[in-house]
Order: C-alpha cells, then structure tokens, then sequence
C-alpha cells in the first residue's frame, strides 16, 4: 500500500502554537475544531484550505498515534515550561504525523552533509524516488518547503535554492526529548552516541546528548556490543 503523503498544507509557527495552546487549555477535539475554524479563517478564505489546514494541525497535535501518544504529554510539559523551544517540540510532533515530513528531514540533512546549498530540484527527484511520482506529493513538497521557510530553519537567496538556518538547543531536556523522539519515529534498534547527536531528522538544530543524560532517564536503555557503547529504548 502507498504511503499517505497528508502533509499538503503551509504551516505557520503561530498556528502550531495555537494548537498546542487550545490542547493545554483541556479542550475537547470538538472544542478545538470549532476554536481552529475560527482562528484560521482570518488568514485562510478557501473552506477547502481551511479544513485541509485545520485537519494536518490536528493530526499533529489532536489526533493521536502510536507514536505521538507516547510524546504528548511531555510535549505539552515542555512548551508550557520552555515556550522558547516550541519549535523544537513542534517539529517533533511533525515527526511522529507525517512520514514524509521525516523522510524530507533525512534528505535535506545527508544533502547538506556535502553541500552548502540546497536545490529544491534536488530535494523532489529524490522524495520522488522514495514515494513515487504522485500528484499529491508533487503539490506537496511545495507546501513543505513553504512550512520550512515559515519555520525559519531554511532560506532562500534565490530561486529553487536554499541555505539552511540553525538553532541552538541549549536545554538537556529538549535535547533528550528529542533524541526520543527520533528514536521512536526511527524505529532501527541500537543507536552510537554520534548517531544520536547528529541525527539529520534534526538538520537545523545544534544540539548535545551526553551520556549522563541517558542514564537519568528510564526511556533508555545502554548496552555494550563489541567494545561500542549503544543506546537503545525500554519497551
């Protein structure tokens, strides 16, 4: 079966917060429905833009998943207590709705590995190749790239071009609840420290993992293999 694609809207940073606001504030996924009608359709005239919008901000912090269920709450914890890594929290939340969210992180993250600039060419043959030549994947790296650029963590000097703009993580716990959400969304197993500290889900932010970290944290599970210290998470 394809994999959904889902992701076809821009998003915009106060959007994310408002969201995330309305959760925190205990409304029901009612409630929130009706409050997000009305605090988008200031910006947003199109019904069918609207409801598209409105469903993908949902997914991402409404409707749950295996995945984000298991992030949720210390998501919220987060934001409510550091609202200056709303970002990080936000993208991690991306993470675990939209796979194809995830696998245009990986792309941008290995390409810029190797090159300083980013080709927007580049970035759909190679989302092409993975998902397939589809129509709503062709309308929807646009929107992507778009939702990047709202995000400040890519700009664009000039056309199909982009540089990438980084962002400093200097709080252990957004960098844990990072790491764990990479590792849930990523799903392989054992992990080496440098994997963990230079995930490309991560592209656009510098941030550290130190082992004592870890060990602090009963999500995490080390091992030894081979002389190689490995992390892994506890079921």
């Amino acid at each position: 079966m394809a994999k959904m694609v889902g992701l076809s809207r821009k998003l915009k940073m106060q959007w994310l917060n408002k969201t995330a606001e309305l959760v925190i504030e205990g409304l029901s996924e009612a409630e929130i429905h009706d409050q997000l009608n009305e605090y988008l359709s200031f910006e947003i005239s199109s019904p069918t833009v609207l409801r598209k919008t409105r469903e993908i901000l949902m997914c991402i912090w409404v409707y749950e998943n295996e995945i984000n269920s298991r992030l949720k709450c210390e998501a919220l914890s987060i934001i409510k207590d550091l609202p200056e890594y709303a970002l990080e929290v936000h993208w991690c939340m991306m993470m675990a709705a939209y796979p194809v969210f995830n696998d245009m992180c990986k792309l941008i993250g290995k390409m810029s590995e190797f090159q300083d600039e980013i080709a927007l060419s580049q970035i759909k043959q190679k989302l092409y190749d993975e998902w397939g030549e589809r129509t709503t994947l062709f309308h929807s790296v646009d929107k992507l790239i778009s939702t990047l650029k709202e995000l400040d963590v890519i700009h664009c000097d000039k056309p199909g071009r982009y540089q990438i703009a980084k962002h400093t993580v200097y709080n252990k716990r957004v960098s844990v609840f990072m790491v764990y959400t990479m590792m849930l969304v990523d799903n392989s197993g054992y992990y080496s420290f440098a994997e963990l500290n230079n995930s490309t889900y991560f592209y656009p932010f510098q941030y550290v993992v130190e082992k004592e970290y870890l060990l602090e944290d009963n999500r995490f599970t080390m091992n030894n293999f081979g002389g190689e210290l490995s992390i892994s998470l506890n079921t």
